[in-house]
């Protein structure tokens, strides 16, 4: 069936194409393109180029145990800088809007990683692992991933599992070497999911409510 949001090429070169909308869907109305997670080395210089180099602000921040995760977004999503303790039952703690926020990146801070070379996707001289995932939030995460799977795509982290091997994490951080991970961000993990595209990149599943410990 012709869709033409997606027309078949092959295009002529120099050749600007802008498809129509596609049409309203039901089962993906509520889907939000919510983050991109990239690792980082230094915070303090990661935070100088995003925020005040291109004017974004730290949402809110948390520390897992062997690492510290970073939210960063445009001002209007919070005024305030949220330190979560998601042992302490502070997850509804007014990150509700989140669910439904978009242009939000997600820096990764592991201090294990302190030797791991970090390169883009594009530097084919030397793959690397910097880039980490694509972020969405749904109303609806098993509902997600049966429509996943039934286009034929793969789940590689289902709901209800929180093993430090599925976080994309080194070695280090998987067997114990540099602390524990906290039990309230397993809680939070067990409520999310990942699946794989076409070529291997990691997209999590999130739900717009988080159910607290």
């Amino acid at each position: 069936m012709f869709d033409p949001n997606q027309p078949p090429g092959p295009y002529t070169i120099g050749e600007h194409i802008i498809p129509p909308p596609r049409p309203s869907s039901p089962a993906t109305a509520e889907y939000r393109l919510n983050h991109l997670m990239l690792r980082i080395k230094n915070p303090e210089e990661s935070l100088r180029f995003y925020n005040d180099c291109f004017g974004l602000h730290v949402v809110f921040i948390f520390n897992p145990g062997p690492w510290t995760i970073y939210y960063l977004g445009p001002r209007d999503i919070n005024p305030t800088i949220l330190y979560m303790n998601y042992s302490r039952s502070l997850i509804d703690v007014d990150i509700s809007t989140l669910g439904a926020s978009k242009g939000l990146i997600e820096l990764y801070h592991i201090p294990a990683d302190a030797s791991t070379p970090y390169v883009s996707g594009n530097d084919y001289s030397a793959p690397g692992v910097g880039f980490g995932h694509i972020g969405f939030t749904v109303p609806d995460v098993a509902k997600t991933i049966e429509r996943v799977k039934d286009f034929g795509y793969e789940v590689i982290k289902p709901l209800g599992e929180a093993k430090v091997e599925q976080m994309g994490l080194p070695d280090t951080v998987v067997k114990g070497n540099t602390g524990v991970v906290d039990e309230g961000y397993k809680h939070v993990f067990r409520q999310l999911a990942f699946v794989r595209d076409p070529d291997g990149y990691w997209v999590e599943l999130v739900p717009h409510v988080l159910k607290p410990i």
